[in-house]
C-alpha cells in the first residue's frame, strides 16, 4: 500500500513538473550561420509544446570528424545537418536514418519535386530532405582585373592568360582550396578525354598523369598560388583576383569586396571547344536528416519542416545555405524581396546552365583528392617524377575507394 500510495504521489509531481521533451540537433558553418541557427531554433521552441533542444556546432572538417564517432556508436543528434557524399557512406542501404516519408503527415514534402526528394534517397527510403543546390562556381572581382586591364575570363586560354598577366603583376588569379583545385582539375580532364573520373571505366594512369601536368601549368602561368596556405584575405586584399567556391559560400567572400566599392561577377563555366563532356557537377547544398533511432521522431520531423519550410525559419536563413528547393520557402524569400545578391545569381547559373550533372560522391572523397594532392607535392617538391606521382596515386585508388 506504501509503494502504490508514493507511486500516485511520483506521479502527480510529474505531471506538475512537466518536464520538457529532450531534442538534439546539430550543425556545422560560421559563426553567422550560428548565429541565426540558434535564432531560428529558440523561435521554435517557443511554438512548440515544453521542447527543449540541445545544439551542437562545428566547421565542417571538426563536425565530419565528430560526426564519424558519434555514428559509429550510435549517439548522433536526433536531427543532423548532412553533406551529400555523406548518404552513401552512413547509409547504403537506406537503414542509417530514419525514412522521412513515414513522417510525412508533418514534413510537408509537397514543397518539392520527385527529382529534388530523389537527391535524399537511399535504398528506397528518404534519408534526406536536401536545402538548395550546390555547385563550385566561379567569383571575379572585377574591379581588380580592370585595374590590369583585364576582361573577366570564359575559357580555359582566358584564365590561363589572365593568370600570366597577373603574376607580371606579382599577384595571382585564383585563390583557392584543395576540394576546388581538385574538382577543376577533374572537369579539364573529363572535358579533355571525354571521360568521366568514375564512370564507364573510370580514369586511367594516363589521365592522372594528366591531371597533374594541368596542375603544374596553372601554378606556373599564375593562375594557383600553390604550395601557400589557402586564405580568403589574399582575395579580400587584392593579392588574388578571384575565387572558386560553393554557392552557399559566396556571400561570405562576396561582401567584404563589395562593401569596400568593388564588384564580383559570377563566371561562366569553362568548356573546351567540342568536348563530350561538361565535367561540372551539382550537388544538394546540404541535407537534413533523422536519427534511425531518434526517440522522439515526430518531434523531429517538426523541427526539421520548421527549419525548411517555416517562414520563420526561412527568413533568418535567407540564402544563405543557396537558393531553397522548398515551394514555401521560396515564395516566402520572394514576397519578402529576399531573392537577390550573388548567391542567387549564381543559383540562377545553376539552373540554368544546362551544363551540370549530378556529383558523383566519389568526387567529394577527401581522402581520395588530399592523397592526389600529397603525390603531386612529392613530384611538385623534386622527390618523384611527375610519372612515378601519378603512378603512386592511381595504385593507391583502390584503397581509398
Amino acid at each position: 500500500m506504501a509503494l502504490s500510495a508514493c507511486s500516485d504521489t511520483n506521479s502527480e509531481i510529474h505531471k506538475q513538473i512537466n518536464v520538457p521533451r529532450r531534442l538534439s540537433f546539430s550543425w556545422w558553418g560560421s559563426e553567422d550561420r550560428r548565429s541565426y541557427t540558434l535564432s531560428a531554433v529558440e523561435q521554435f521552441e517557443k511554438m512548440s509544446d515544453n521542447v527543449d533542444i540541445r545544439t551542437y556546432s562545428s566547421d565542417f572538417k571538426g563536425y565530419k570528424e565528430n560526426l564519424d564517432a558519434l555514428m559509429a556508436c550510435g549517439k548522433n543528434a536526433d536531427v543532423m545537418q548532412i553533406n551529400y557524399s555523406w548518404l552513401s557512406e552512413y547509409s547504403p542501404d537506406g537503414s542509417g536514418f530514419y525514412d522521412l516519408r513515414q513522417l510525412d503527415d508533418i514534413i510537408e514534402l509537397d514543397n518539392y519535386t520527385d527529382e529534388q526528394l530523389a537527391l535524399g534517397e537511399c535504398g528506397g527510403k528518404l534519408n534526406a530532405i536536401p536545402i538548395s543546390l550546390n555547385a563550385v562556381t566561379f567569383y571575379y572581382n572585377k574591379t581588380l582585373l580592370e585595374q590590369y586591364g583585364l576582361a573577366v575570363p570564359d575559357s580555359w586560354e582566358d584564365i590561363l592568360s589572365c593568370g600570366q598577366a597577373l603574376k607580371a603583376e606579382g599577384k595571382y588569379l585564383f585563390e583557392t582550396a584543395d576540394v576546388y583545385l581538385w574538382l577543376m582539375l577533374t572537369a579539364h580532364e573529363e572535358q579533355l578525354s571525354g571521360r568521366k573520373m568514375f564512370d564507364g571505366g573510370g580514369f586511367d594512369r594516363e589521365n592522372y598523369l594528366s591531371m597533374m601536368q594541368f596542375a603544374q601549368q596553372l601554378a606556373e602561368n599564375g593562375v594557383i598560388n600553390y604550395g601557400s596556405d589557402y586564405s580568403r584575405e589574399n582575395f579580400f586584399n587584392g593579392n588574388a583576383a578571384a575565387e572558386l567556391l560553393w554557392v552557399s559560400d559566396a556571400e561570405y567572400y562576396v561582401a567584404p569586396i563589395e562593401e569596400t566599392g568593388g564588384r564580383v561577377i559570377v563566371g561562366d563555366y569553362p568548356v573546351l571547344e567540342n568536348s563530350t563532356q561538361k565535367g561540372w557537377y551539382v550537388k544538394p547544398t546540404s541535407l537534413y536528416a533523422i536519427s534511425a533511432d531518434a526517440a522522439d521522431p515526430q518531434e523531429a520531423a517538426r523541427l526539421v519542416n520548421f527549419l525548411l519550410n517555416d517562414e520563420h525559419a526561412v527568413r533568418l536563413q535567407g540564402t544563405e545555405k543557396g537558393v531553397p528547393l522548398s515551394g514555401s520557402a521560396l515564395e516566402t524569400l520572394s514576397a519578402e524581396g529576399l531573392l537577390n545578391g550573388v548567391t542567387f545569381k549564381a543559383s540562377e547559373m545553376i539552373n540554368e546552365s544546362g551544363t551540370l550533372e549530378l556529383m558523383p560522391a566519389e568526387l567529394e572523397n577527401e581522402k581520395i583528392y588530399q592523397c592526389f594532392f600529397e603525390e603531386f607535392d612529392r613530384f611538385y617538391y623534386g622527390k618523384k617524377s611527375i610519372e612515378q606521382a601519378a603512378e603512386d596515386f592511381y595504385l593507391e585508388l583502390d584503397s581509398l575507394m
